[in-house]
């Protein structure tokens, strides 16, 4: 099972006649075992003797073990995802009575730094773990070969594995077709594109053994897109599920540079015959930052998705560069209502221009 960790996940004590609960968090990054002692225990007393439900919500713990300072480029490899992009966790249950805990039931669940949305209910979890939604995508290739341009590769998705999980990719223009089997158990990055697909694009495909029968479980397209006007602008983003996400602004962008300062009024070095070369007022503390406005390009009305995933992301890259979304609110577009939809979205570069960390 899975915990999306930006939502409120809740664990219920609820046993007849507990006086209180105790909850043990364990919570490790990578494969190994679950340390020796936990990483939070929380317990709690009954509300009243006839109302024994105690919860706990686990996640703002959880998110404490997740990081998004790095990223794999990947374009032909299908290596393990980042251990610092995920965590372990497991849940031992107790309740307390007469002074005295009893174990309930230990739980295993792997976490990521996603959410649900309201109307998918509380604790929400997808029957797979593949973190990425289903549908058509667009990436910038230009002929380049994506070994040596990062900026060309198409991205990944992440994948949490059982046993017999593949990878198929399907050559839009060919239909020639390749698959890859996929490391049992593990969750790895698998690229949204087959390296020899770069020109034409392919169908993705994950399927797993059913019953002695290969099933597809999650499928998209990913086509590149060629005829720009205009220098796209890459942007990487952490989506809803907790995983890397790569897209791009195929149109128009515009950059802007600003700068804040105090002023004061300077009192002259010598007096009264002033030097005109020193100026009656000075600033200080002068501060300048870098934005930029993109636009999407002609889309579909199922880019909605994507546009609500980006808006609510708290982790985005442009060009490598982090940034912080201005635009607060957008229409979500019909393709009834309008024919031809282009979004125009703010962003400012989450550090100041001159150089002042310390």
């Amino acid at each position: 099972m899975s915990i999306f960790a930006r939502s409120p996940y809740i664990v219920e004590i609820s046993e007849t006649g507990q006086d209180g609960s105790k909850l043990e968090v364990f919570i490790w990054n990578g494969t190994g075992s679950a340390p020796a002692s936990p990483s939070y225990t929380l317990s709690k007393l009954i509300p009243a003797s006839n109302n024994v439900n105690t919860y706990y919500n686990i996640s703002p713990y959880i998110r404490e073990y997740i990081s998004w300072n790095t990223r794999q480029e990947i374009y032909n490899t299908f290596p393990a995802s980042q251990t610092t992009q995920w965590c372990n966790v497991q849940l031992k249950r107790y309740k307390l009575d007469g002074g005295t805990y009893t174990l309930l039931s230990t739980n295993s669940y792997v976490a990521y730094d996603g959410f649900g949305w309201y109307e998918q209910g509380y604790n929400y979890s997808p029957t797979y773990d593949i973190l990425h939604d289903e549908g058509t995508f667009f990436y910038y290739y230009d002929g380049t070969n994506p070994s040596s341009n990062s900026s060309r590769r198409a991205g990944h998705i992440m994948v949490k594995t059982a046993t017999s999980y593949k990878a198929k990719y399907t050559n839009l223009a060919t239909a020639a077709t390749f698959t890859q089997n996929l490391t049992n158990n593990s969750i790895l990055d698998v690229p949204t594109v087959y390296e020899n697909y770069y020109a034409g694009g392919n169908k993705l495909e994950i399927i797993i053994n059913i019953l002695g029968t290969d099933v597809t479980v999650w499928e998209s397209n990913f086509k590149p897109f060629e005829l720009c006007r205009y220098t796209p602008v890459l942007c990487d983003f952490v989506n809803k599920y907790g995983c890397w996400q790569r897209t791009w602004f195929f149109a128009a962008s515009n950059d802007t540079f600003s700068v804040e300062n105090t002023e004061y009024n300077l009192m002259q070095s010598t007096f009264p015959n002033y030097n005109t070369l020193e100026g009656q007022r000075k600033v200080f503390n002068t501060t300048a930052k870098r934005s930029i406005k993109v636009n999407t390009d002609w889309v579909t009305e199922s880019y909605n998705d994507l546009l609500e995933q980006l808006m609510t992301s708290e982790r985005i890259l442009l060009n490598n560069l982090p940034v912080k979304m201005n635009t607060k609110s957008t229409e979500l577009f019909k393709n009834i209502n309008q024919k031809m939809i282009n979004y125009s979205l703010e962003f400012d570069f989450a550090f100041n221009a001159i150089n002042n960390v310390i």
